[in-house]
Formats: C-alpha cells, structure tokens, sequence
C-alpha cells in the first residue's frame, strides 16, 4: 500500500541481466489486468555490478489481488492464491525458486512453515510428487524427486517464455 490514497502497488525488481523476464513479466501483467495501468520504470543502484530494474504496476482492479494475496496486510500464499496462478503459477514458481540440484528439484524461499506445506500440497495436487526438506529449527526446501522432474517440466514449458528456457534444462 502506497501513497497518500494507500493505493495497492505491485512492485517488481530484477538485476539488469534479467531485464527480458521484468519485461515479460510486465506485459503479461497488461494482458490480465482489466482496465487501464499505471506503470513506472526506474534503476536501484546495488553494490555489486549490476543495478536493479524496479517496475511499479498500478490498476484500478489491483486492490482485490492485494486482498487474496496479503491477508492482515503481509504478503502470504494461501490454498485461494495457488488454485487461482494454477499452471502458469507453478510455471513462475520455478523460474523464479527452483533449481536443478544434480538431476532433482529443489524450490526455496523466504517462506513460512504454512506457505511451504501449502505449495507441497499444491504441487502434489498436479502429480508432482513434492516434499518438504528441513533440519531441526527450520524448513530449508521443497525437493521434487528426479523421476518426477519430466512431469513438471511438461506442465510448465508452454507457460516459460523463451529467454527464460535455460530454467528447464540439467546442469
């Protein structure tokens, strides 16, 4: 919530090197969003080489994504919001946490106990065969099997977009 009016804004920041996929990202932001934007684009200097591409997005419609998304104004991935992205949600899940860790896969975030238990679920639901990995204080990943790597692969290829195609290949 933003400004004087406390107005939803979705906020979207990458290195430059990710450039394409903030750019694709935004415009399927327009494609689904109903009715006119406001976007703003500017550059966050970092310390490392590279500064950071932010984007502000901004539709009249965004204050009923900000309701599901951020119950008691924090931001938290509910059962509602992983039925609602369905293929194109698992889709932005690996390209953004997943990660091939020898031939299986391997999904980490900033997440709490509920929000990983909830993806599990989630991804089991689609016949990926998911698990939660921890240590005794704290979950450290989600681990997708190898043999069932294929499967989520097919689910999610038609939904990455072409500069992001190296997230579906073995190191």
């Amino acid at each position: 919530m933003k400004g004087r009016r406390r107005r939803p804004w979705l906020e979207l920041s990458r290195l430059e090197t990710e450039r394409d996929y903030l750019n694709h990202q935004v415009k399927q932001l327009i494609k689904y969003h109903e009715g006119p934007v406001d976007i703003f684009k500017d550059r966050l200097p970092t310390n490392s080489f590279y500064d950071k591409e932010r984007v502000r997005f901004h539709g009249q419609e965004l204050w009923r994504a900000y309701e599901i998304l951020c119950p008691r104004d924090k931001p938290y991935i509910s059962d509602a919001v992983l039925d609602i992205t369905g293929e194109r949600g698992i889709a932005s899940l690996w390209i953004d946490q997943g990660r091939f860790i020898g031939k299986r896969g391997s999904i980490r975030g900033k997440y709490s106990n509920q929000e990983y238990e909830n993806i599990t679920k989630w991804l089991n639901r689609f016949s990926i065969p998911a698990v939660i990995h921890s240590n005794q204080t704290a979950i450290l990943e989600i681990s997708i099997r190898k043999d069932a790597m294929p499967t989520l692969l097919n689910i999610i290829s038609p939904y990455v977009p072409k500069i992001m195609k190296n997230k579906l290949k073995q190191r």
